[in-house]
């Protein structure tokens, strides 16, 4: 099943982010211009977080606090996970696979970002591994 596929052959360069201290109200502003699922946040151009769907619903909505008055920082999910740019596709969806994220930011060899994949992209780039992204997308 190995394949030569890189991660940097199949990731997304256009990656929407912002930083810390961005109110919640200006993330969900940019991830429906964009039409994204998950943004991805950072200081000093590296990638502290990601704050997805399910984060705004669970951490913000949930709480009934104004979108105004919560920031990035509160909201996103942390440690972050990311995988450098010359690993294979393969291995970033072992990766997504034991930490069951959909989303996973791509960094080059000092830690800055330079892009992202997502369990879609990991399927199309080398369809023998929708087996690997189906069982960690099933409802437990």
């Amino acid at each position: 099943m190995a394949s030569n596929v890189l991660v940097k052959d199949i990731m997304s360069k256009d990656v929407k982010v912002v930083e810390n201290n961005t109110s919640v109200q200006e993330v969900v502003e940019i991830m429906n211009k964009y039409d994204k699922d998950a943004i991805l946040v950072v200081q000093s151009g590296k990638p502290t977080g990601i704050i997805t769907v399910k984060d705004l619903l669970i951490r913000a909505v949930e709480a009934g606090t104004p979108l105004k008055a919560i920031i990035a920082r509160m909201v996103y999910t942390n440690p972050l996970v990311v995988i450098e740019e010359n690993a294979t596709v393969e291995e970033a969806a072992e990766l997504m696979k034991h930490w069951r994220i959909k989303h996973l930011p791509i960094v080059d060899k000092d830690g800055a970002l330079v892009g992202m994949i997502n369990d879609r992209d990991v399927v199309y780039s080398v369809p023998a591994l929708m087996p690997t992204m189906e069982e960690f997308s099933r409802p437990r």
